[in-house]
């Protein structure tokens, strides 16, 4: 290379090292700009008993955002608060504080100190009829209890049937539902419908089974039994100095106003009179967006930086149903349509264009009619390097293949028998994976050669609803306990075919989805029990070691989870009835620059750099 060509370079490379680092510092000043026009909270709370990580409450009543972080010692404190009035409060097992109001200003760093008392705390509401019981004593030994451990409990959990005492004849007719007693005069009417058929359950479902199944549920959950739930045996692990460096914010979404939206009689009447967030995803420019699948059905967007939400209504409001969407790097956020009003009706793959706040694209799922069942919908999707877009029919064992480039669908029926696709991932080399709700196997197809390949975790059946992918291209999978076994989480090398599996160390782990962040540790959300709070969980790879965040809402489930760049957690609280929200967690608050919900490598979220892609995918 000639002198003056390296010169050339160096200047090149020089300028352009310049102006990617004067970018990086203005995006640095902009963000610390973003912080420094927000306050702090800090303070001491006592109690006349010892207490460990109490639960600090910081609601801006303005801005109807809560904030909860742990106290450490007896210390709590709070950053990034939006000016404005608050509420503070403060509980722990058996304690609570009594409310207290401030104001805060822009830049402030505030101090409080607040006494806790005997109370109810962070424990559930009693329920009405319930009581609580040992395990053993709820389910005694007997012929019947592999049926339940094995069958039933690898999709519900310990406490649904002893909390649903009945006939003889309403068990009958609840294990017909289950073995699909009508299906051979009607077609499936949900995903669940004929899960314990003999031919395409996992689990040997003989006629002797079900005998034994109703002898043992009719003796001990019949007509006479009160409603039970399973005590915890095990009290949540908390490392208070870890939780003290966390906090959480609850961005609550608007109740319609009485006789509107969700609070109107026609979808009350229905038992969807809620607001009822789903999944979320991140835009190019930090916004949050949510599914709402309260009726009538609405995508939601959030600016975390101002807290300032809007709404955008489904085209066919209630009718088709919602449930996930994702976003990808043009900023279209796809939403398949799900269930909704007209289960049977035809589905579509849905695409809104925030610019133009339309939806642009609108395309039938299924063209060919390649599902036979009358009653079909979607759940869960993945896209591919090229954009493409594969949505998993849950109801319908199939996969459609949206082609960005061209418009059109195709649909994969799915290898596996009697399939439920319940999670939808796409890998490094845009191969589709799924997990099957009705086994716990995991399945692969090559988008390239349109073939299938199954793969049966060390513990199978299990119930999986979610994997995940890592920067390795390693499989991540979420196993629920069954019964006595733990809850699992499953890695499949894919360079080696070899599977390894980590039990949750945690009473009744019902881990749900499963996400890396930048750093390899893999966080999943686990769903609570009656007397066990809902939580966000991280697990090291490294160190096989599990932290827990007790969540704001004790019984909020979370379905689905979302990892920023900086290690932030979103998610919303699906179970909530009374708080719907978009939830984040900071898991260390002195990491925070942004509100902002940025993805490492951009939409769609993947832990890898996106190829470049062709003006044709832009379609």
């Amino acid at each position: 290379m000639s002198t003056r060509r390296l010169l050339t370079s160096v200047i090149t490379l020089v300028a352009c090292g310049w102006a990617a680092y004067v970018v990086s510092v203005s995006v640095a000043a902009q963000q610390r700009n973003e912080l420094a026009g927000m306050a702090r909270l800090s303070g001491t709370v006592t109690a006349p008993q010892a207490f460990k990580a109490a639960q600090v409450y910081v609601r801006n009543v303005d801005k109807n955002i809560l904030y909860m972080v742990f106290t450490s010692g007896g210390q709590f404190r709070a950053l990034a608060l939006f000016p404005g009035n608050y509420e503070v409060s403060v509980k722990a097992k058996g304690l609570e504080s009594d409310v207290q109001t401030l104001a805060l200003r822009a830049g402030e760093n505030a101090k409080l100190s607040v006494a806790m008392h005997a109370g109810q705390g962070v424990d559930p509401a009693p329920q009405a009829n319930v009581t609580f019981a040992r395990y053993s004593e709820i389910y005694p030994q007997g012929p019947g209890l592999q049926v339940i451990e094995q069958g039933c409990m690898r999709c519900h959990d310990e406490n649904f049937i002893p909390a649903r005492p009945a006939s003889e004849d309403v068990w009958r007719a609840r294990l017909g539902h289950m073995t699909g007693a009508e299906l051979n005069v009607r077609d499936s009417r949900a995903y669940n419908e004929g899960a314990l058929a003999g031919r395409v359950q996992w689990f040997p479902f003989s006629t002797k089974d079900k005998e034994e199944f109703i002898a043992y549920v009719a003796k001990h959950y019949g007509t006479d039994a009160k409603p039970r739930f399973v005590r915890a045996e095990q009290e949540v692990p908390l490392d208070e100095a870890a939780l003290g460096k966390a906090m959480f914010m609850e961005y609550y979404l608007p109740i319609d106003p009485p006789g509107t939206g969700s609070s109107s009689p026609e979808f009350a009447k229905r038992g969807r009179g809620i607001r009822w967030g789903q999944d979320v995803r991140f835009d190019p420019e930090g916004n949050v967006w949510l599914t709402d699948r309260g009726y009538p059905h609405r995508l939601v967007k959030l600016n975390p930086r101002t807290g300032q939400q809007k709404d955008y209504a489904y085209p066919d409001g209630a009718s088709n149903g919602n449930h996930d969407l994702t976003i990808d790097r043009f900023g279209i956020v796809w939403a398949p349509e799900h269930m909704g009003l007209k289960p049977d009706g035809a589905k579509r793959i849905l695409g809104f264009n925030p610019k133009t706040e339309k939806w642009e694209y609108q395309a039938p799922a299924d063209p060919d009619n390649v599902i036979r069942n009358s009653v079909k919908w979607m759940q869960s999707m993945a896209l591919d390097s090229k954009s493409n877009l594969y949505v998993g029919w849950i109801m319908g064992g199939a996969l459609s293949k949206y082609e960005r480039a061209t418009g059109k669908v195709k649909v994969y029926p799915i290898s596996e028998r009697g399939a439920v696709p319940y999670g939808v991932i796409a890998d490094r080399n845009d191969n589709i994976w799924m997990a099957m709700w009705n086994s716990g196997k995991l399945v692969k197809f090559d988008s390239i050669n349109e073939q299938w390949t199954e793969f049966a975790p060390l513990t199978f059946p299990s119930h999986i609803r979610r994997l995940n992918v890592d920067a390795q291209n390693n499989i991540w999978a979420a196993i629920w306990n069954q019964g006595r076994r733990p809850g699992k989480l499953a890695k499949l090398d894919q360079t080696t075919g070899r599977f390894t599996e980590y039990s949750v160390p945690l009473w009744t782990a019902q881990p749900y989805d499963v996400a890396p962040d930048a750093d390899g540790n893999i966080w999943f959300a686990d769903s609570p029990t009656p007397d066990r709070v809902a939580l966000i969980s991280k697990f090291n790879p490294r160190t096989q070691t599990f932290a827990f965040y007790p969540k704001p809402q004790f019984q909020a489930d979370s379905p689905k989870i979302q990892v920023t760049r900086e290690g932030a957690i979103w998610f919303s609280p699906r179970g909530s009835r009374n708080q719907p929200a978009v939830s984040v967690l900071y898991p260390d608050m002195d990491k925070i620059t942004t509100l902002a919900a940025f993805y490492q490598y951009g939409p769609p979220g993947n832990p890898w750099p996106s190829p470049p892609v062709s003006q044709t995918a832009r379609r």
